[in-house]
């Protein structure tokens, strides 16, 4: 086959530019050609081909429950977290881990320590006399300074009494009473000024044994 021969089977050559030399063959060449792009395969697939791949699909044997379930307790899945959400989580977490025992004796000198925490505390009783007070409270260091802990006068005698877990170490101290009047623990073994005109009492905490 010649180059002229070639394009015009691949159609590059139209029939009005064939020389008077390729007139003889030119009819069966182009029924050759034609044969040829009748015979090629089309851009679509044949219609019988999707009917063939569901019935392949409907013979496959069923699954069980049990498969089902397995499968997707294996397959990946994406789980998408926003950073709002993470940070939130975050907080919350370092909030919890930090909080120091608020609120482990209640207004009837109950003991409310968080369950279930490790950290080793030792329970201190804390005493102060003031017949004339509605409320008392003991704050510091060791909850932030925040009257978090209410003592209790449960006979009416005016002696304020209540027991804080807290952790060992040295820790400053001061009552708060009727939520307005800070007061020395006037029984405390030592003393240091808070840089403000007052003093603090120093408590001493060991570890339990």
């Amino acid at each position: 086959m010649n180059r002229d021969e070639h394009d015009r089977m691949k159609g590059a050559t139209p029939p009005e530019a064939r020389g008077a030399e390729d007139a003889p063959d030119s009819p069966e060449w182009d029924r050759m050609i034609a044969t040829f792009r009748q015979a090629a395969p089309r851009s679509s697939a044949p219609p019988w081909l999707e009917q063939r791949v569901m019935a392949e699909i409907e013979a496959l044997p069923e699954r069980s429950t049990t498969q089902r379930i397995l499968a997707w307790l294996v397959s990946p899945a994406p789980v998408r977290v926003s950073p709002l959400t993470v940070g939130l989580a975050a907080a919350a977490l370092a909030a919890l881990l930090l909080w120091p025992g608020r609120g482990a004796v209640g207004p009837n000198g109950g003991d409310m320590a968080t369950a279930g925490s490790t950290e080793q505390v030792v329970y201190v009783q804390f005493v102060l006399e003031a017949p004339l007070a509605t409320s008392v409270a003991v704050a510091g260091d060791f909850s932030d300074w925040e009257p978090s802990f209410l003592l209790t006068d449960s006979d009416g005698d005016g002696v304020w009494t209540g027991r804080v877990p807290i952790r060992p170490g040295v820790h400053s101290y001061m009552f708060l009473i009727d939520e307005l009047e800070w007061q020395t623990d006037p029984n405390a073994e030592r003393y240091q000024d808070d840089g403000f005109g007052n003093r603090n009492a120093v408590l001493a905490v060991g570890a339990s044994s």
